[in-house]
């Protein structure tokens, strides 16, 4: 009699834990308890916090994009490769100026004239020396003015520069075995950074002898 009745019981009671189950169920849902969705939807977030670079490393490699393409473009517009370039032979013509002979020595000037049809540059001291009507030096080539500033000067199309330059006059008080006079037909000027020679017309006797060093010539600077 009572093996019956607990036997009937027991799927009541089943039954009845079964529905307390799903109500609570149903109250877990309705009150807002984090679900494993809800903790996947947050793990972005938390990767951001942990790495800066998971969060704006697009934008990050975007601004570093352009700010690079602006640099370049700066680079470009700055003018780097359009400055003017520096003078050269063929492009120059030489001729010796002002001149004027005192006290034995005679101060000139060489002009330089850009004779090309771009804008260009001058810069530090040229190359002189005497040169015979073969072409063959005369005596020592000029040595450097070092106490003058050195400056870069731009030249537009036919705009002139000056290097200023002192030789002996003749034989300037040395004796005849001391000077070696020899007639020159010209200077023989290479423009400062140039290995081309330009020919300038000077018509005198200069001392030829390799123990003398009376030419000498500064760098060059804008006419004054």
């Amino acid at each position: 009699m009572h093996v019956a009745t607990v036997r009937r019981a027991i799927p009541v009671l089943v039954l009845a834990l079964a529905a307390l189950t799903a109500c609570d169920k149903d109250t877990e849902g309705a009150s807002g308890v984090p679900s494993t969705d809800s903790s996947t939807a947050l793990s972005p977030s938390s990767a951001s916090s942990a790495d800066p670079a998971a969060s704006d490393g697009g934008a990050s490699s975007a601004s570093r994009s352009r700010a690079g393409a602006q640099d370049g473009s700066s680079d470009s517009d700055s003018g780097r490769g359009g400055d003017p370039q520096r003078c050269t032979s063929a492009h120059l013509r030489v001729s010796a100026e002002n001149v004027d002979t005192a006290a034995g020595t005679t101060h000139f000037q060489l002009v330089f004239q850009n004779t090309g049809d771009s804008t260009c540059t001058l810069t530090g001291f040229p190359g002189v020396s005497f040169r015979g009507r073969d072409g063959a030096r005369i005596g020592n080539a000029a040595e450097r003015d070092t106490d003058a500033a050195v400056t870069t000067v731009t030249l537009i199309p036919n705009a002139h520069a000056a290097a200023d330059a002192q030789a002996p006059s003749g034989r300037s008080g040395y004796s005849d075995a001391e000077c070696r006079l020899k007639s020159v037909s010209f200077l023989g000027v290479f423009p400062p950074g140039s290995r081309d020679q330009i020919d300038a017309p000077w018509k005198t006797a200069e001392c030829g002898s390799s123990a003398i060093h009376g030419l000498k010539v500064g760098p060059v600077h804008p006419i004054r």
